[in-house]
């Protein structure tokens, strides 16, 4: 080996190469340019990564729009909401038997919205109905899918349960986000929809055990703001201090634009118009007398302070034991 070695010609810690091998060295980028331009592509997927991102959570992406085999219909759901109790709560594992129910009802999803069908929905109520019964089933299927792991939606990290999928809807995917923010509160100004959303949490908007129509939408929605309100977890008078909701707050400007006074109102306002006027039927409530003797006539004098949601699954049926 050591006669091998030296029989090489080193020079300057060089190896010397056969005659005729040319040892000019190859240009390549610096060592700061490679960097720079690996910085400028990676910033560049990130982009482009960041923008696919941004189109998926606001429902901006196309979906196929399989033909029908059948006329639209809410009967499946229907079926379906038969497992929600009076008090709100789901029986969760009864749903799951009925899976396919469920199931067939959200992939009719797929070929019929107000967007792509309006000859379906013609009407405002149609369509309103539609797209609140569209999110809670959608609401529905997600838990299912997870129960009896998912003990509350806020499991997926970074509130992914409302934005992470997205569902084939009249030729557009959209996720739970997209069908609140950009579809229901932009195409409709109005507040009770925060109220009648299935958010599958204990201090959450309730599930009905009828789907909304929109020959009795009005009143549906009406109703779905007064059991609301009317549940001490949402609404609470101590004293001169009223506990709302953190939904109240969260979407305060949408309940103050919905008011003759607009964003210079209060959003006590929009509570006292669903309070009762008695507890007949809610032995112990909060009444509108209560609310008037507490904070006048101008329900502003009195402290609001907003309490923190409760997420925890609205389930009516015992928990199986997980291993």
């Amino acid at each position: 080996m050591d006669s091998e070695l030296r029989g090489l010609n080193w020079r300057a810690g060089q190896r010397a190469f056969p005659l005729g091998y040319d040892f000019r060295p190859v240009a390549t980028p610096s060592t700061p340019r490679r960097r720079l331009s690996l910085i400028a592509v990676l910033l560049a997927v990130a982009a482009l990564l960041g923008a696919g991102g941004a189109l998926h959570v606001q429902g901006l992406l196309p979906a196929r729009v399989p033909s029908a085999n059948s006329p639209f219909s809410y009967h499946d759901y229907e079926k379906v909401l038969r497992h929600v109790r009076p008090d709100g709560d789901v029986d969760f594992a009864s749903v799951g038997r009925e899976r396919k129910t469920l199931d067939a009802f959200v992939a009719s999803l797929a070929s019929f919205s107000p967007h792509n069908r309006p000859d379906v929905f013609p009407t405002p109520e149609d369509a309103l109905a539609y797209w609140l019964n569209t999110y809670n089933a959608l609401v529905l299927q997600q838990v299912v899918d997870g129960y009896p792991y998912l003990e509350t939606v806020q499991q997926p990290l970074f509130g992914r349960f409302f934005w992470g999928r997205s569902w084939p809807v009249g030729g557009e995917r959209l996720t739970l986000w997209a069908l609140k923010n950009r579809v229901l509160r932009r195409e409709f100004a109005d507040p009770r929809i925060h109220l009648a959303l299935f958010q599958a949490a204990r201090g959450g908007p309730r599930l009905d055990g009828s789907h909304f129509q929109p020959e009795f939408l009005d009143s549906q929605l009406n109703e779905a703001g007064r059991r609301f309100v009317g549940d001490r977890r949402n609404v609470r008078l101590e004293r001169d201090t009223v506990y709302l909701a953190s939904l109240f707050d969260e979407y305060r400007e949408d309940f103050l634009a919905a008011l003759p006074e607009g964003r210079g109102g209060n959003v006590l306002q929009f509570v006292w118009a669903f309070l009762p006027d008695t507890c007949e039927e809610r032995p112990g409530c909060d009444t509108r007398s209560d609310l008037d003797r507490a904070c006048g006539p101008r329900l502003d004098q009195c402290r609001v302070a907003f309490m923190a949601q409760d997420w925890t699954l609205p389930d009516a049926a015992a928990r199986a034991a997980r291993p």
